[in-house]
């Protein structure tokens, strides 16, 4: 199985056209190809040059042919060392932890699915307000044609992975309702895992409905980070530029290397 987007995939500028973006891998449930979105000033973002994932200890041994055949060059795992060792990835990665909130730390708190949803939207903005380093030097990564194709992945690939990709995308000139419907498509690929996570969470002491909004994907929330990303930051390139520590060469050579 040698994965291409289908043949009129420059025709689609949707988001949700789900036999282009998604790699239909069995285990691998969440990884999907960022290209084809259109950006400011014409053009689109580059197919077949950074993926997104959930985590690729997923991937079932046919996967993995398939994921090999594909020629990916870089793999950067935003997890914590711990999840990485209890679930190794398969193939070597570059490690660029973004912090993340400890669910089990907050499990008592979290009952109803207004609580679920409000855990997610607090730890966007902290993401946002101390991961610009992580973010930025990701971001400088990406910009090297060399490393490309890249997968960029945490555990499920919904937060940490939607926030970095929720940059990435508002920094090549991608516009906002197209980054959050991006960041939405999440809740319908990875459905069929949702049970099995949610009665982990409720062993936790987390509410079943906290539990089901975690693993959701509430647009306000996203939507929130990038609200504040413009007041607090006045937007994406004086937040990579000046908290992340990003040259101003690199954020156009991004745009260069991934903007088609």
């Amino acid at each position: 199985m040698r994965w291409t987007p289908t043949a009129d995939a420059g025709h689609h500028h949707g988001v949700g056209d789900e036999v282009v973006r998604r790699v239909p891998f069995a285990g691998a449930l969440n990884f999907r190809d960022i290209g084809g979105y259109p950006v400011a000033g014409g053009g689109m973002t580059r197919w077949r040059a950074v993926y997104r994932s959930d985590s690729l200890h997923y991937l079932t041994g046919g996967d993995l042919t398939a994921f090999d055949a594909m020629g990916v060059t870089t793999i950067y795992d935003l997890r914590r060392p711990d999840e990485i060792a209890s679930f190794p990835g398969p193939r070597d990665h570059v490690h660029l932890p973004v912090p993340s909130g400890d669910l089990a730390k907050s499990a008592a708190g979290l009952q109803t699915r207004r609580d679920g949803e409000e855990w997610l939207a607090a730890d966007y903005l902290s993401m946002l307000a101390t991961a610009a380093p992580a973010f930025s030097r990701l971001l400088t990564c990406l910009a090297d044609d060399t490393g490309l194709p890249a997968v960029i992945h945490c555990l499920g690939g919904k937060d940490r992975t939607g926030m970095t990709i929720a940059l990435l995308l508002t920094a090549l000139g991608v516009d906002r309702g197209t980054v959050l419907d991006d960041y939405e498509l999440t809740s319908r690929y990875h459905a069929s895992r949702v049970p099995e996570v949610v009665e982990a969470f409720t062993r936790l002491g987390i509410g079943r409905p906290a539990g089901e909004a975690i693993m959701s994907t509430p647009r306000w929330a996203m939507a929130q980070a990038l609200r504040e990303l413009d007041q607090e930051h006045a937007g994406i390139r004086p937040y990579l530029l000046g908290p992340g520590g990003m040259k101003p060469q690199t954020l156009s050579a991004l745009r260069a290397t991934l903007v088609d």
